[in-house]
């Protein structure tokens, strides 16, 4: 026997082993073709880094800018470096346009205020283009025209691509030195909130014309200062997991909203459990003492009623009239309203269940036990009732995994149970797939637990028949 035992434990020990390998095999097959699906290292040159670094900023400006081919940079040495990019050492000649801005800033805003005023007393709409053309532009020309030439070293990273393709990495840093403080003057325009006007202090906050007129003058939208992506698919993917993941649950600590949920939703199913088991087991035996020796038939009757009703209308509707009908205008919270609507839901489906347990045990041991001196009750109590419990023991865990599920229409009258909580971080992140996937995890994770547990017990009132 003992030798049996071993085999079998062998052989499954051998399963796993099989299956960890074939799991490990596909693992390597897919790592290996995504990585066969990158383009193969290549060098880049000093006039083809040149020509890339040349058409790239030429591309730079948003509008016909002042600064529109105002910055010369030459690539001087390249350095290959770790992670399929490019030093590129170049030396660059440009104007000072954070200076200019910063020194004709008064003047550049009071004539733009006073262009403003102008169009305001001639009924016209003032537009940010119109800003930029007639007063904007000529301004910051004539003073660019007469700007500080600086001259420095600064090292520009190119990176290839998947597809072999190169491309510059232009940071806000980058663009800022080899255009002359462009991104500083961009940023002291918007900032600004207030100027002074015929010895008068204006506030332009809500005035996003006049800031937008003159930031278009040397305005450098058209390029991502992010890093290029140089990754695998396989790779994106997981950043893209991972990212998603702390943006769903770690940042903001929304994860608590789905722990503050499971608890909820576990306290509403273990009141609800508890009201179903008391009522389920009361109408079970109103109805089989009936069906016996026909007593209790008014009581009878309530329970059919009662069973028919539960057991023909949708837990969502029934949970909306408790609470909205009944409980609500008497000033009954949302949360007894669910645990009460769940366990008459609940008790219902449990009477049928211990109804049929009851029924299913033989006739024989109800004769036994009045034979032995026993009452109707006890011989219930000691008899009929423990042999129906472990006939009905499967049914009775399956009832309270469908009431754990069914718990979850409870956020439709507002209570943060787990449904709620996942819906929550939605609503936050705008993500759809994580927030929902997780609810549904959860569950499964509970139910399976709740299901190993009734299997331990089975066990044990199995081995109590033995």
């Amino acid at each position: 026997m003992k030798d049996i035992k071993k085999n079998k434990s062998g052989a499954a020990w051998l399963k796993y082993l099989i299956f960890a390998m074939v799991i490990v095999v596909v693992l390597v097959a897919v790592i290996a073709i995504d990585r066969a699906s990158i383009a193969q290292e290549r060098e880049l040159g000093l006039s083809e880094a040149q020509e890339l670094i040349d058409n790239t900023l030429d591309s730079l400006p948003k509008v016909a800018t002042i600064i529109s081919g105002g910055a010369n940079v030459e690539v001087k040495a390249i350095e290959k470096g770790n992670n399929r990019e490019f030093i590129l050492s170049c030396t660059y000649e440009t104007k000072n346009i954070g200076k200019i801005i910063e020194e004709n800033k008064t003047r550049l805003f009071e004539e733009v205020y006073s262009y403003y005023l102008e169009r305001e007393s001639n009924g016209s709409k003032t537009s940010g283009t119109n800003v930029r053309t007639k007063v904007a532009s000529p301004i910051i020309k004539e003073a660019y025209a007469s700007a500080e030439i600086i001259r420095g070293e600064l090292d520009i990273y190119a990176y290839q691509l998947n597809d072999g393709a190169m491309t510059l990495y232009l940071s806000d840093e980058t663009v800022n030195t080899v255009y002359g403080g462009v991104i500083d003057a961009l940023r002291l325009v918007n900032s600004t909130t207030e100027i002074v006007y015929n010895n008068e202090i204006i506030n332009i906050e809500k005035l996003n014309t006049l800031r937008t007129g003159i930031s278009d003058c040397f305005d450098l939208t058209n390029y991502d200062p992010s890093l290029p992506n140089t990754g695998t698919k396989l790779m994106n993917w997981w950043a893209d997991t991972t990212d998603e993941f702390y943006r769903n649950f770690i940042a903001k600590d929304n994860w608590k909203h789905l722990a503050k949920g499971l608890l909820t939703t576990l306290e509403i199913t273990f009141f609800a459990l508890l009201i179903g088991i008391v009522i389920g087991f009361l109408v079970a035996i109103i109805r089989v003492t009936y069906a016996k020796n026909g007593k209790m038939k008014i009581a009878n009757a309530i329970c059919q009623t009662y069973v028919a009703i539960i057991r023909g209308t949708p837990v969502m509707v029934q949970l909306l009239i408790i609470y909205f009908v009944m409980l609500l205008p008497i000033g009954v919270e949302k949360f007894p309203a669910a645990v009460l609507c769940f366990g008459l839901n609940s008790g219902a489906y449990v009477s049928e269940i211990v109804r049929g347990g009851i029924m299913s045990v033989d006739g024989g041991q109800t004769e036994a036990g009045r034979s032995l001196g026993f009452t109707y009750s006890q011989t219930m109590i000691h008899i009929v009732i423990p042999q129906a419990f472990k006939a009905v023991l499967p049914a009775l865990a399956n009832e309270f995994i469908t009431l754990l599920k069914e718990s979850s229409v409870a956020f439709y009258i507002g209570v943060a149970d787990l449904t709620k909580g996942g819906i929550t971080i939605r609503s936050i992140t705008y993500s759809n797939f994580m927030p929902l996937i997780a609810v549904a995890l959860i569950y499964l994770v509970v139910v399976l637990g709740l299901t190993y547990l009734v299997s331990l017990l089975e066990k044990r009132l199995q081995k109590g028949d033995r």
